[in-house]
């Protein structure tokens, strides 16, 4: 299992700050997401802007497309954009 967070608005979102998901690719954790999740989260999480770190790196290329494998103790981080003022 991985250890998934969600920061700031992405935890009012979602509803929760971390799941614990089964997943060895990042097809599967987004596959995964993608059934678990209500349709509100599953668009917040997907919205422009939102980054991932994969233990504490974040991650260049875009999540939503991205192929990687993910060590089972990896812990997974969702950010939503920065918006300044």
């Amino acid at each position: 299992m991985i250890t998934v967070k969600f920061f700031a608005s992405l935890r009012e979102d979602i509803g929760c700050d971390s799941l614990n998901v089964p997943a060895q690719t990042l097809a599967q954790l987004r596959s995964t997401l993608s059934e678990q999740l209500v349709e509100r989260a599953r668009q917040a999480l997907w919205a422009d802007g939102v980054r991932m770190a994969v233990n504490q790196q974040f991650l260049e290329s875009d999540w939503r497309t991205a192929s990687l494998a993910i060590e089972d103790t990896a812990e997974i981080a969702f950010l939503p954009p920065v918006t300044g003022g």
